[in-house]
């Protein structure tokens, strides 16, 4: 630690891409050939919880009196927007209604 000169390391976490492809590329390739077709787009980006579009679905729900026909997907993605701490196996439950309802507006 009360060293000047660090010694240089060679970082052995990396894989080494080059020596990879030159033993499996061809295997890999064709593997990649007979799985997926020639058009596949691989997606990039995982889409993200729309919580604003959650809460007012049950704010909409809630006003129209018709809040039993949400799914519980819904309900959950609500109670993260407005931050309702529930437990992970909360049923659609009188409990679970009361606990939601003093939040909507």
């Amino acid at each position: 630690l009360e060293k000047d000169n660090v010694e240089d390391t060679e970082d052995r976490t990396k894989p080494d891409v080059e020596n990879i492809d030159k033993r499996a590329g061809e295997l890999m390739s064709d593997f990649n050939s007979q799985v997926f077709p020639p058009d596949y787009d691989i997606p990039t980006e995982c889409k993200k919880p729309d919580y604003k579009k959650a809460i007012t679905l049950v704010q909409n729900k809630y006003r129209e009196g018709t809040l039993s026909k949400i799914s519980v997907a819904d309900l959950r993605l609500y109670c993260k927007g407005v931050r309702i701490k529930i437990a992970s196996n909360a049923k659609k439950s009188r409990t679970f209604w009361r606990q939601s309802k003093k939040f909507l507006g």
